[in-house]
């Protein structure tokens, strides 16, 4: 028998709808890299201090954190695509002000701009639950990590225009960062165009299923103090903060080596890659062989990157590459893992509450390693901290090997498999 029509367009449109979402998220991922790509920078540049440099990044982990709780709960209310045409213009916004900032010398301007920023990008991030939403159950995950694919696209094309966009602006605007922000405006509003003139109808009225949130019960504390969830939680948490400290400094690293922007967007961009180019592979990997195997090899991985990026030369800026990529790598393995192990180890009924307390964790880490990876690098110096990024990785390994019982419950996957 035939399916009926109606159901094929609707088939059709929902596909369609993931690769607007998926073309939207390019843009807003090309902004966000460009600017982060620039950023400390010209904050160290603006405040002539080293330890000042990351707090723009933590303003945008905070503007991130805020405006992913408040358009989760928009969303609720009014629709993904209310949510979805709102971010882009925030985001802007913060652009702009970012850009004011570093031609007129203002670094407290560059610092609020960033959280404008980081509050309109916190929509795009609810866009990978608005893809699997509109795809059935077997193919959830290609769409999920169809729209995370656009992190590779957006770090790839965004992080190399910078130095290109930079000198063609120069001299104008008198600042060699100034492109690196008109070229983050100028994907915030393609952004918001694409989605402005293509995600018709509202995803949230063709979804396959709607997940509304569940009612917040005490039970919620007891989720938290469960084995499985605090490891996933863990896992996240030190996957984190390895990353941003690194990431966050890198730059000065590479400043301070002689090189320009040219390699800094090269060597960021490659970091970006190996974040999210192979997020579908290793969401497939972790259900193959579990989540304890996969957070092994994210934790290897990760101490494996600090050791190169750490160890490498002021001349030998490919081995920044090299680490930078591991490092976006062993992220992803953690990262996706964590996510994988905390869905399904957490009760089904505050299952999005855990979820939301996790997250805002997370972004949390970002926010305060943003801020001490600069104090950290003017303090101890870029190897140094590398070594330090790597105890809260040491602290998971810790825990699951000196609890069997934990390791048991861990490795128990039929056990761990969600309704």
């Amino acid at each position: 028998m035939k399916p009926p029509a109606p159901n094929l367009e609707l088939t059709a449109v929902r596909r369609r709808l993931v690769y607007v979402l998926f073309s939207g998220a390019v843009m807003t991922w090309l902004a966000f890299v460009a600017t982060i790509t620039v950023v400390t920078l010209a904050a160290r540049a603006l405040s002539g201090s080293t330890m000042l440099a990351g707090l723009p990044l933590a303003a945008g982990a905070f503007g991130q954190a805020m405006g992913t709780n408040l358009f989760g709960r928009l969303s609720a209310r009014r629709g993904r695509r209310f949510v979805m045409l709102k971010g882009s213009p925030i985001s802007a916004f913060g652009a702009a002000l970012e850009l004011v900032g570093v031609v007129t010398g203002s670094y407290w301007l560059l610092v609020v701009g960033a959280v404008f920023v980081g509050g309109g990008v916190g929509a795009i991030h609810l866009a990978r639950y608005t893809a699997a939403e509109l795809a059935e159950s077997e193919r959830r995950g290609w769409a999920l990590g169809l729209v995370v694919w656009a992190g590779t696209v957006g770090s790839l094309v965004g992080a190399n225009l910078v130095d290109w966009v930079g000198g063609m602006v120069e001299e104008r605007l008198g600042t060699p960062y100034g492109g690196a922000f008109l070229l983050a405006i100028a994907g915030f509003l393609l952004c918001w165009l694409i989605f402005w003139a293509a995600l018709r109808p509202d995803p949230s009225r063709v979804a396959v299923t709607t997940q509304p949130g569940p009612p917040v019960r005490k039970s919620v504390g007891s989720a938290l103090r469960l084995p499985a969830v605090q490891v996933a939680i863990l896992a996240l948490l030190s996957a984190q903060a390895a990353m941003v400290l690194v990431m966050t400094t890198t730059p000065l690293r590479i400043e301070d080596g002689g090189y320009g922007l040219g390699v800094v967007g090269l060597v960021i961009s490659t970091h970006g890659v190996g974040m999210f180019a192979f997020a579908p592979l290793v969401g497939k990997l972790v259900d193959r062989i579990g989540h304890l195997p996969a957070l092994g090899l994210g934790v290897v991985m990760t101490w494996g990157s600090l050791i190169m990026s750490g160890t490498a030369p002021y001349d030998g800026y490919y081995l920044l590459i090299a680490g930078l990529f591991i490092l976006g790598l062993g992220w992803c393995f953690c990262f996706v893992a964590g996510s994988s192990l905390l869905f399904a180890s957490a009760p089904a009924d505050v299952r999005q509450v855990v979820e939301g307390v996790a997250d805002s964790a997370t972004w949390t880490t970002v926010m305060l390693g943003s801020v001490g990876a600069g104090m950290l690098f003017s303090a101890i110096g870029y190897g140094l901290l590398n070594l330090a990024a790597a105890v809260p990785m040491l602290v998971i390994l810790l825990v699951v090997l000196s609890t069997p019982r934990l390791r048991a419950v861990l490795s128990s996957r039929p056990a761990l498999r969600s309704s």
